[in-house]
């Protein structure tokens, strides 16, 4: 079965190639020719980022492929989201059906985090490339790119993988033993015997020449179908849980309380309990590190808190002193930022502010009829240092110094009550 997602083989060639191949040996070789003319760009491109995301992988991709594929760079949510692909038959024991559109970009950043943590990809290096693997970003050009990547994370790492050691055959089996039963240990049992010191870069070319078909998944077998078919859908259903992480939980409660008279706006009373108990009661079950902001009545905060922080500088300078300051302290990857006069906020807001930063490996603020939210936030702990620089500049705007980074936007409708600010009498009374 010819893998025809645009539906135009018959005109077009191969997935839209530049030449409208359609000979399977021609489209290889011309792919590979494409991939080697870039590779050694491609190196140089993931060598540079302090970070690698998502979008380091698509424009890696776009930088190997562009010449032969004019979608190179679009990962298959943007050119075919209602397709599911797979690879082989429901009667094949290494049956593969790749994660969905939808959930790419955050399977491929949970497993560009993972990768990350260099402790633990030392010891479970094939858990982040059967996660790359599944991802299956593009409709093709996977394998070439997210072996690329790997090997740079290996590299960040301080180790390489002895592919000319490896074998296709039992490779090709441990990672589709990976894709389908995931964090098992298939994929690291069996690339543990082939681990090595790191390898310099300039010798990368070689090493990518001498791997037969260690690329990933061969092109063979490729099959899709539509996710508009019911027993697509249920193909789906149970689909790996997207993971919410642990966050630590910071509440900012540091403000002069200018529109309150000078009054401390976290333990003034609604509906019979201070604001601080009502937004504590909602995120406690959520975290074990709950930071508070503050810069008087330490004790009175004490009682709702696990940590708290107060202003570096005298006399009230700001959300963005009392962000860096908890971001210092913070136990987690992941902060929440939360203001304690907005007592509505609910845990369904939190996790989809946690989905939206986990998939896109950034900042993700809530944006109300266009308007930036900042206190509704949830902060990777490394912008720290993104935040400390803008202070030292003379930046005073949280938000100006959030959107220095990529930042995901949470729409949230006008009238949205859970962002509501108990940030005046009237409203307090209202």
């Amino acid at each position: 079965m010819i893998f025809d997602p645009f539906d135009d083989y018959e005109s077009a060639g191969y997935l839209r190639n530049a030449f409208k191949l359609k000979d399977p040996e021609q489209i290889k070789r011309m792919e590979h020719l494409a991939f080697e003319a870039s590779l050694e760009e491609a190196i140089a491109l993931l060598a540079a980022p302090t970070r690698i995301t998502y979008e380091t992988l698509l424009e890696l991709h776009q930088l190997l492929f562009a010449d032969f594929y004019p979608w190179a760079g679009k990962d298959r949510a943007q050119v075919a989201p209602r397709l599911a692909v797979f690879k082989g038959t429901d009667t094949d024991p290494r049956h593969t059906a790749f994660c969905p559109p939808d959930q790419i970009r955050h399977w491929a950043s949970h497993a560009l985090q993972l990768g990350q943590d260099h402790a633990r990809f030392t010891q479970r290096p094939g858990e982040v490339l059967g996660l790359l693997a599944d991802a299956h970003p593009f409709l093709d050009g996977n394998g070439r790119t997210i072996l690329l990547v790997f090997m740079e994370l290996c590299h960040r790492a301080g180790f390489a993988i002895d592919w000319a050691g490896t074998s296709k055959q039992d490779y090709l089996a441990a990672l589709s033993a990976e894709i389908n039963q995931p964090a098992q240990g298939h994929l690291d049992r069996y690339l543990k015997p082939f681990l090595l010191k790191v390898s310099d870069r300039q010798a990368w070319p070689e090493v990518i020449g001498s791997i037969k078909g260690l690329d990933g998944l061969d092109k063979e077998n490729i099959r899709y179908e539509s996710l508009d078919d019911p027993d697509v859908r249920r193909l789906y259903t149970g689909y790996r849980a997207i993971p919410i992480p642990v966050p630590s939980i910071l509440i900012l409660a540091g403000g002069r309380g200018q529109r309150m008279g000078g009054r401390d706006k976290g333990l003034l009373e609604w509906r019979g309990e201070p604001l601080i108990a009502h937004i504590q009661r909602t995120v406690r079950p959520l975290c074990d590190d709950l930071v508070i902001s503050c810069n008087r009545n330490q004790e009175a905060y004490a009682a709702y808190a696990d940590q708290l922080v107060g202003d570096a500088e005298a006399d009230y300078p700001g959300p963005l002193a009392g962000v860096i300051a908890g971001l210092a302290v913070a136990r987690h990857d992941w902060v929440v930022l939360l203001a304690c006069d907005a007592p509505m906020v609910d845990q369904a807001l939190i996790d989809d502010l946690l989905r939206l930063a986990v998939a896109g490996d950034c900042v993700a603020m809530v944006r109300q009829s266009g308007y930036w939210q900042p206190l509704f936030s949830v902060l990777p702990r490394r912008v720290l240092p993104v935040l400390e620089q803008a202070w030292a500049a003379g930046e005073r705007s949280l938000q100006k110094a959030l959107l220095r980074e990529a930042v995901s936007a949470l729409e949230c409708a006008e009238g949205d009550l859970r962002l509501s600010n108990f940030n005046s009498p009237d409203l307090l009374r209202s």
